[in-house]
């Protein structure tokens, strides 16, 4: 098992810790294409943009309040649940993912981050689960 992923120095600068990440609906085995999703510490949740969460065509759970740093204003958003796959093996169910209007990248959450002891491991550029 691949247990570590490099910081994303091409589309990001300074670089940024990021995951390859997968989605798949619960209790099914095709996946959803693999993405590479940006590390947030700082987000409550895991974002998706809309486009992906159609192209799954993923029911909404419901609907809730969410603010972006890209937006003052707070925003009705749509919140979708799927399982998500991390390091082509760990697979989380349920996970909540928010519908992302207004982004064109995954940001993975504190709601997922929370399940996991990963190390960021800056002068290395690389994140690394930690066992």
């Amino acid at each position: 098992m691949k247990n570590f992923a490099p910081y994303n120095s091409k589309d990001f600068s300074p670089p940024a810790p990021v995951l390859l990440i997968s989605f798949a609906l619960p209790d099914e085995d095709q996946r959803y294409g693999t993405h590479s999703a940006l590390i947030d510490t700082g987000a409550d949740g895991t974002f998706v943009p809309t486009r992906l969460i159609e192209e799954m065509n993923l029911p909404v759970a419901y609907m809730t309040n969410a603010r972006s740093y890209l937006t003052e204003p707070v925003r009705r958003v749509a919140v979708h649940t799927a399982d998500v796959i991390l390091f082509d093996s760990i697979r989380l169910p349920n996970v909540e993912l928010v519908a992302d209007d207004w982004g064109d990248k995954i940001i993975i959450g504190r709601n997922i981050l929370n399940k996991l002891r990963l190390l960021l491991d800056g002068p290395a550029m690389k994140v690394e689960l930690l066992e």
